[in-house]
């Protein structure tokens, strides 16, 4: 009998040609099921092409139907998919419980009967969708009531022996569990079984975890102490005592623990039956979560949700920057602020269909992107008596899948097209502790830089610190780092050359100023490269000051500046104290080094405009960015409130994206918001070559326009939500 690869556990299933063939057949099947039409794929297309650009519906196994009581049926499941206009179905192999009868050692649902992981396969093969399978790597799931005894076993431990326990969805708290333990088995066989028995195209994880509310903390269970001492000699250290002892826990947890299982898997499914492999990333910015480098070990990977149309377009751009696929959810969990609540992780209503625009503008803002669009979730419209496009959010979510298939050809050719690069810090996320330094706040920097770029039309890509490398920044006109504090030496080099070497480089407030781990440095690790030096590696904070550029009026300064002194550059603003009549020092240095020129600016002056948006700020930051990248900018948008463009290309095409994000969502509202048009927007695009056509992709229509010197102009009549000036060359 000849077989495909497969473990060779005694409880595995081997995946025989027959077995194979029986699921391809099914395909032919999907006229004997009355479930709609098949939207499939393009014949041909791989499912490593696919990923790219899919259209998911997720079956979530957190709450109903699938717990606590497990409701669920295949063909409800698969039916609302189709209606939907969904690609793809993905299926929970397990969460708190396993919904499938395996045979790992994870527990099952006691009210599971039969296969129901089978029977949604098979479903899903007959309507012409993939199936994306859903495969916890260590998500919480021993309940903390729980007798098992396995289960104190494979905890994580506090030094005092107790184990961790985390909250999850607000059903109940779970033992975390250890990765060094036996669990590390289990999660290896449930795998195996999910990769072995199923036809399924894309292997998703959840995962690798390694705790989440004591995702930082030490585990000091025997496993985890025998695996130490082996390696290091010496038991695990008390935690936060020594920086050393914290920076080789995180690297050895992070990197031999976590990664290292993660990479073992992906291993063993390249050699069983090659699928895709993705993971949940949101822990990418996130200070130290353990899985956030696993990156190159995956195809892509995905960010779940984001609290602004702008900040989910940032995170998409960051993912896609890594050269991996980027899926995201569309709509999230569908939280409320839960002010009155008593128990905050009692989070809301998971079965039941209430978001409104924000769906349209979430998806606008993906599909922008190039992201992969995934709905949180089938449970949305399971228990309603109606089917789910007779709910607003079902027709809105239907509207973004329907876009995303019609222009599916063009958007699958096209790439972001960067002037800029903003480095992300995740290191200094990680590492730093300055007294003035506020992590929670430190997305406002690169955000901030981010959103000043596109305010000014300028194109830009946010891209991770650990991910830098010549051949990264060499693509960029301009290199802007905002307060990025923690750059190893190798980091600062590479900067250094690629300044020397004719590149252009902002840097800001307290950029370079410690190593990789935090380890603050006598001076800047860039100084030569700024042409300044520090007189404090600590910022002060100071109400009332301002910023003189020589240039007319005072612009309002950062109140937590850096005290510096000017080394070989020239100074092109000082900080002065109102308050004190007085002069703090400069502002901002110019410098020439090699080829390259840099401006180092002694604060962090693009937080302020993210959470200001005051148009001095916008306009001061065009005059910087002006020399830099002005001849080669790609577009002009007429500045309004709200709207963020977005410029991708192909060979052939180049579309223009305006997302106008001008909803009414107030803090007691996050999950209601409508929109009002935008009117009359301005656009030039530059162009190679004279047009063929120039249309717009939502309204439908081919758009006059104006030509000269290389430009085309034309005026989009109506922006709501999402409009895509489509350039065919």
């Amino acid at each position: 009998m000849e077989t495909t690869r497969a473990a060779d556990e005694p409880h595995t299933k081997i995946v025989t040609r027959r077995e194979l063939l029986r699921q391809s057949a099914l395909l032919a099947a999907a006229a004997r099921l009355d479930i709609g039409e098949s939207h499939a794929a393009p014949a041909g297309m791989s499912t490593y092409a696919w990923i790219r650009n899919p259209r998911i519906l997720i079956a979530e196994a957190y709450n109903p139907p699938f717990y606590p009581a497990l409701d669920y049926q295949a063909k409800k499941a698969v039916s609302i998919a189709r209606e939907l206009n969904a690609d793809a179905l993905r299926y929970p192999s397990a969460s708190y419980f396993a919904y499938f009868p395996t045979r790992s050692g994870y527990p099952i649902h006691p009210e599971l009967k039969g296969d129901p992981m089978r029977e949604t396969v098979d479903l899903c093969k007959q309507a012409g969708l993939r199936v994306v399978a859903y495969v916890p790597l260590n998500h919480p799931f021993m309940d903390s009531t729980s007798t098992d005894p396995r289960y104190t076993d494979w905890s994580k431990k506090f030094a005092d022996g107790k184990p961790m326990i985390t909250s999850h969805y607000g059903w109940a708290t779970f033992f975390e569990g250890c990765l060094n333990s036996p669990l590390r088995e289990v999660i290896r066989s449930l795998v195996r079984e999910v990769l072995a028995q199923y036809a399924v195209d894309v292997m998703y994880f959840d995962g690798p975890y390694q705790g989440m509310d004591h995702g930082r903390d030490f585990c000091h269970c025997q496993y985890c102490q025998a695996v130490y001492r082996k390696k290091f000699g010496k038991a695990i250290p008390d935690q936060g005592i020594s920086l050393d002892d914290d920076i080789e826990y995180q690297n050895w947890m992070a990197n031999d623990v976590v990664i290292g299982f993660f990479g073992e898997l992906r291993e063993m499914i390249r050699q069983t039956r090659d699928v895709p492999v993705l993971f949940n990333d949101s822990s990418l910015l996130s200070r130290r979560g353990w899985r956030s480098r696993a990156i190159p070990v995956a195809d892509g990977f995905m960010f779940e949700a984001a609290e602004t149309p702008e900040e989910k377009l940032f995170n998409m751009q960051l993912g896609q920057s890594t050269g991996k696929v980027t899926w995201t959810y569309v709509g999230s969990h569908t939280d409320y602020n839960r002010e009155h609540m008593k128990d905050s992780t009692v989070r809301g209503w998971y079965s039941y269909p209430v978001e409104s625009q924000e769906l349209l503008i979430d998806g606008a803002a993906a599909i922008a992107a190039g992201a992969g669009l995934v709905y949180w979730s089938m449970s949305r419209f399971f228990y309603n008596q109606q089917g789910p496009l007779a709910y607003e959010s079902g027709r809105y979510i239907k509207e973004t899948f329907d876009f995303a298939q019609k222009h599916d050809a063009l958007l699958r050719t096209l790439t972001s097209q960067p002037q800029a690069g903003i480095v992300v810090g995740g290191q200094t996320l990680d590492w730093y502790t300055g007294k003035h330094f506020v992590s929670g706040a430190y997305p406002n920097y690169f955000r901030g830089a981010y959103r000043l770029l596109k305010a000014n039309s300028y194109e830009a890509e946010p891209f991770l610190d650990w991910n830098m490398a010549p051949g990264l920044l060499a693509k960029y006109q301009m290199i802007y780092a905002a307060n990025c504090a923690c750059l190893s030496a190798k980091q600062c080099g590479m900067l250094r050359e690629y300044v020397r070497n004719g590149g252009s480089l902002i840097a800001t407030h307290l950029t370079s100023v410690a190593d990789e781990y935090g380890r603050v440095r006598a001076d800047f690790g860039l100084a030569d490269v700024f042409g300044a030096s520090l007189l404090d590696p600590e910022p002060i904070e100071m109400p009332d000051l301002y910023m003189n550029a020589g240039t007319g009026d005072l612009i309002p300064q950062d109140p937590q500046v850096m005290r510096i002194r000017a080394n070989g550059g020239r100074v092109l603003a000082q900080t002065i104290d109102r308050g004190h009549r007085s002069t703090i020092g400069p502002a901002g240095v110019g410098n020439t080094f090699g080829d390259g020129k840099v401006i180092y600016i002694a604060s962090g002056f693009e937080a302020v405009y993210e959470e200001t948006e005051m148009p001095i700020l916008r306009t001061s930051f065009a005059r910087l960015f002006e020399p830099y990248l002005a001849a080669k900018r790609s577009y002009q948008v007429e500045y309004q409130p709200g709207l963020t463009p977005h410029l991708m290309a192909s060979k052939n095409t180049i579309v223009l994206h305006l997302l106008a994000d001008t909803g009414n969502k107030n803090k007691h509202l996050r999950a209601r918001e409508s929109f009002l048009p935008l009117l009359d927007v301005k656009v030039r695009i530059k162009v190679p070559s004279q047009p063929k056509s120039v249309s717009l992709l939502r309204a439908g229509d081919k758009i006059p326009f104006t030509q000269s010197n290389g430009w085309i102009e034309l005026t989009v009549p109506r922006v709501l939500i999402h409009e895509a000036v489509a350039v065919e060359l």
